[in-house]
C-alpha cells in the first residue's frame, strides 16, 4: 500500500470536515435559524444538520475505504504525465499523406486555443461547480442517488465531472461503464465510480482547472475516430478550434454523452435537439442571454466536410492493406510508437485510377439494371446485383504497388477483391497454358484443330465436351492465333497434351498462391485465383522471366527520424527463361495490336498507341470479367463481378466489355500526363538477339518460309534452339528437327 497515497486520501476526508464546519459558522447558522423561524422547530434544524454532517463525515470514510480496497489498482501518477499515444503517419511514394494508424484520432489543443463558447458550453452542460470543487462534485451525488431511485434503477444518471471523466478517459485502471443486467455489473460499476473520485481527487492535487479542462478536451471522443477537440472542429465545421462560433460549441458538447447517436453526419435532428439544450444550459447557467438562445436555436446544423475528409480519403483499401501488414510485425506498437511509414502507392495514379474506376464501373451496373429490369427480375434480385470490381497497378521491375482499388465503397464494406476475393479467372488463365508449351518444345506456329472433342474427366469420373465462349469452331489455327482470339478448344487440347499438373506448376511458380486444380479444365481457369497474385504473375513476361514479390511499404522510421527499415524492390525469383517470357509477352501483344484479339478494341476505341500486351478474362456463365495487360513499364489488373457468384454480369458481359475499358482509360490518361510514362511511351518491348530470333514463316504451311513461299510472315524463336521445320510446300522439303524432352 502507498503510504502517501494514503495520507492524501485521509487529508481530503479532514478537509470535507473542515469545509463543513467552515460553512456552517455561527454568523451563517444564525442565518439559517432566522430563515426558518416558524417553518420548522429548531431541534428539527439541528437533527437536519447532523444527518447532513453525519452523510458528509460517512461518505469521507467511505472514500478513506474505498481507497484502502482498490488503491492495488489505481493508476501510478509517479509515472505518469499527460501524452496522447504516438500517431503512425502513413505516406504515399510521392509524398502525400494518406492515413494515420492510431488508436486515437487526436491533435493538441492548448489551453489558450479553447474559446470562451466552447467553455462555457462545457461548464454549463457537463460541470457547472468546475472551477470550485476539489474532483468531485458532492452537491450532485444526493440528486444523482435520489434520480436514480425515482426511476427505480441502480445505474443510470451520474455526478461525475469533467475531472471524473478525464479520469476515465486516460486510465484503463479506472475501469469502463458497466450495464444494470446483473448484479455483478451494478457492483462493478459503483467499484469504477470509487477508483474514478479517488482518481480524480489525485488529479486536481497535481494540476491546476485549466490543464485538466485542456486534458479532457483533449482525450474526449466527438465521434467517427476524433478524439479531441481539434480533430473534432476540423471533422464537422473544416476549421480550427479558435474559429468556432457559439451555436458550433454548443453542439460539439451536445455529442459528448453519445457521439455516435447525435453525430449531425448521420442523425441531424437529433444532433440540433442536443444543441439547443446545451443552449438552453448556458442561458439558465449565465454564459448567454435568453435572446440569444431563442436565436440560435433555431439556426440549422450546418456541417463543412471540406479539406480535412479529402486528406484522408485517398486509396483506403491500400492503406488497409499496409495496416494489416504493419499489425502483423510490429502489433500494437503500429498505433503506439509513431512510426512514420513510407509506401510504394503513387497518388497520381491512385487518383486516375478511382476516377475512370467510377466511371467505368457505374456503366457496367447500368446495363445490369436496365437488363433486370427488361425482364422483369424479383426485387430482391435487382437489390442483390451490386457490381463490385478491384484494380491494381503494379511496378513489374520493384514489385511496388501503385495503386490498388478493393470495391465500389470501403465505408460501406472493407472487403479487399485485390487482396481478399478469391474468383476464376476464365481465359485469363490461359497464358499459363501456353507459358508451359512455348518452354516444352511448342512454337507459336504449332497448328491444333479448333473443333468438338471429348475429355475423360478423371475426378469426376464422367466425359466432358468442352465449347467455345462463341460456341463456334474455326478449324485448324497456330498457338499465337489460338491466344490471341482466346479458343477455349485451343487451350483445353494444349493442357491436355502438357498435363494439368504441369500448367499447375508454371502457375504456381508465377506466383499464383491460391490451390491449382490438376484438372482438364485447368486450361479455361477453373481454379480460383487472386487479383494481385494474377498481376504479379503476368509481370514476369516483361520482367523476362523474374518474379518480384508485391510491396507495399519502401520505408519506415521512427519520429526522431531514425530510419530502421528500407526495401527496393519486393523479393526477386528467377521462375522462367528470359527468352520464354520473351515470346509470350509477344503473343499477348497480339490480342491488344491485331485484328481478331480480344483485347484489340484498345486500339481501336481506346486509343491507347504505347506498345502493350495482355488478356481478357470471362467465366462460362459470365460472373467474372477481367482484362490483366502490361507494357514494358507497368501491369495492371481488373476484375469485375458481384460479389455473390450465383449472379451473372448481365447481359453476356464478357472481359471485353466490362474490365477492359477501366484498364484502358486508365492506361491512356497514365502515359498522356504522369511522368516518367510520358516520356516513356514510345519505349516498347525488348527483343534481345541473344534470346529470341526472328524468322520468316509460311503462312500456308505455318513452318519456316523457303524463298519460294509466296504468302511469309515473321515470327519469334528461342535463339539457338532447333525450328519447326521448312515449309514443305514451296521447295525442297528438309528432314525435321527432333523435338526436345519436356522440362518438368
Amino acid at each position: 500500500m502507498n503510504r502517501e497515497l494514503l495520507g492524501r486520501a485521509i487529508e481530503e476526508a479532514k478537509r470535507a470536515i473542515r469545509l463543513l464546519l467552515l460553512y456552517f459558522n455561527k454568523e451563517r447558522l444564525g442565518r439559517v435559524i432566522e430563515g426558518v423561524k416558524g417553518a420548522i422547530t429548531l431541534s428539527l434544524l439541528k437533527r437536519l444538520l447532523l444527518y447532513t454532517a453525519c452523510f458528509l463525515v460517512l461518505y469521507s470514510i467511505a472514500g478513506v475505504s474505498g481507497y484502502l480496497i482498490f488503491n492495488d489498482n489505481l493508476p501510478d501518477f509517479d509515472a505518469w504525465s499527460f501524452q496522447p499515444k504516438r500517431v503512425t503517419n502513413v505516406y504515399s511514394a510521392d509524398g502525400r499523406h494518406l492515413q494515420d494508424f492510431l488508436e486515437e484520432n487526436r491533435e493538441i489543443v492548448t489551453y489558450e486555443e479553447i474559446p470562451a463558447s466552447m467553455q462555457a458550453a462545457l461548464l454549463a452542460a457537463e460541470d457547472r461547480r468546475f472551477f470550485s470543487h476539489w474532483g468531485i462534485d458532492i452537491y450532485r451525488i444526493p440528486g444523482s442517488l435520489l434520480a436514480n431511485l425515482k426511476d427505480r434503477r441502480l445505474v443510470g444518471q451520474g455526478a461525475s465531472t469533467l475531472t471524473q471523466q478525464l479520469a476515465r478517459n486516460i486510465f484503463a485502471e479506472v475501469g469502463t461503464q458497466r450495464s444494470s443486467a446483473s448484479f455483478a455489473d451494478v457492483a462493478a460499476t459503483y467499484a469504477r465510480k470509487i477508483r474514478e473520485q479517488i482518481t480524480a481527487v489525485l488529479i486536481e492535487r497535481l494540476y491546476t482547472k485549466p490543464e485538466i479542462m485542456t486534458m479532457y478536451l483533449n482525450t474526449v471522443y466527438f465521434g467517427h475516430g476524433a478524439y479531441g477537440l481539434k480533430s473534432a472542429a476540423r471533422l464537422y465545421f473544416d476549421c480550427e478550434v479558435n474559429q468556432l462560433a457559439l451555436e458550433e460549441s454548443a453542439l460539439l458538447v451536445g455529442l459528448l454523452p453519445r457521439p455516435n447517436s447525435f453525430t449531425p453526419l448521420r442523425h441531424p435532428e437529433r444532433a440540433r435537439r442536443q444543441r439547443n439544450l446545451v443552449l438552453y444550459s448556458m442561458a439558465d447557467n449565465g454564459a448567454i442571454t435568453s435572446a440569444e438562445r431563442d436565436s440560435l436555436r433555431n439556426e440549422p446544423i450546418t456541417t463543412r466536410r471540406g479539406s480535412h475528409e479529402e486528406t484522408y480519403g485517398i486509396a483506403p483499401y491500400f492503406v488497409e492493406y499496409v495496416r494489416q501488414q504493419m499489425q502483423r510485425e510490429f502489433g500494437m506498437a503500429t498505433y503506439r510508437e509513431g512510426f512514420v511509414v513510407h509506401t510504394t502507392l503513387d497518388s497520381r495514379l491512385q487518383q486516375i485510377a478511382e476516377k475512370h474506376f467510377d466511371t467505368e464501373i457505374s456503366k457496367v451496373q447500368e446495363k445490369v439494371d436496365k437488363y433486370l429490369k427488361a425482364v422483369g427480375a424479383a426485387r430482391s434480385v435487382r437489390d442483390s446485383a451490386v457490381v463490385q470490381a478491384a484494380f491494381v497497378a503494379m511496378d513489374p521491375a520493384t514489385g511496388h504497388i501503385l495503386a490498388m482499388i478493393g470495391g465500389r465503397d470501403f465505408s460501406h464494406s472493407k472487403f479487399n477483391r485485390a487482396t481478399q476475393a478469391k474468383r476464376q479467372p476464365g481465359s485469363a488463365f490461359k497464358p499459363f497454358v501456353y507459358t508451359a508449351a512455348i518452354d516444352n518444345n511448342r512454337f507459336v506456329v504449332d497448328v491444333l484443330d479448333d473443333n468438338a472433342f471429348t475429355l475423360w474427366d478423371h475426378r469426376r469420373e464422367r466425359f466432358w465436351d468442352p465449347e467455345n465462349y462463341d460456341k463456334k469452331f474455326k478449324g485448324t489455327m497456330t498457338l499465337r492465333e489460338g491466344l490471341k482470339q482466346s479458343r477455349n478448344l485451343i487451350s483445353i487440347k494444349l493442357a491436355d497434351e502438357l498435363g494439368p499438373a504441369l500448367i499447375g506448376s508454371y502457375a504456381r511458380n508465377m506466383g499464383i498462391s491460391t490451390p491449382i486444380q490438376a484438372i482438364p479444365s485447368i486450361g479455361v481457369g477453373t481454379s480460383e485465383v487472386l487479383l494481385l497474385d494474377l498481376v504479379a504473375a503476368y509481370a514476369v513476361f516483361p520482367n523476362k522471366g523474374i518474379h518480384v514479390e508485391p510491396m507495399a511499404i519502401s520505408g519506415l522510421e521512427r519520429k526522431d527520424g531514425d530510419v530502421f527499415f528500407t526495401k527496393e524492390s519486393g523479393r526477386k525469383q528467377e521462375v522462367l527463361r528470359p527468352a520464354v517470357a520473351v515470346i509470350v509477352a509477344d503473343m499477348l501483344r497480339s490480342v491488344v495490336d491485331e485484328a481478331g484479339g480480344t483485347g484489340y478494341g484498345i486500339r481501336t476505341k481506346y486509343d491507347f498507341r504505347p506498345q502493350a500486351a495482355g488478356k481478357t478474362g470471362t467465366t462460362n456463365d459470365y460472373t467474372d470479367a477481367w482484362f490483366i495487360g502490361f507494357t514494358p513499364h507497368l501491369v495492371a489488373g481488373v476484375w469485375v463481378g458481384i460479389d455473390d457468384p450465383s449472379l451473372r454480369l448481365w447481359p453476356r458481359q464478357a472481359g471485353s466489355a466490362a474490365a477492359l475499358p477501366l484498364w484502358a482509360e486508365f492506361m491512356k490518361e497514365v502515359y498522356a500526363s504522369v511522368e516518367p510514362y510520358r516520356s516513356l511511351r514510345n519505349r516498347g518491348f525488348e527483343y534481345p538477339a541473344d534470346l529470341v530470333v526472328r524468322r520468316a514463316v509460311c503462312n500456308e504451311s505455318n513452318k519456316v518460309a523457303t524463298r519460294f513461299c509466296p504468302d511469309q510472315r515473321v515470327e519469334l524463336f528461342i535463339a539457338g534452339e532447333v525450328l519447326p521445320g521448312t515449309c514443305p510446300l514451296h521447295g525442297r522439303p528438309q528432314e525435321q528437327a527432333p523435338r526436345r524432352i519436356q522440362r518438368f
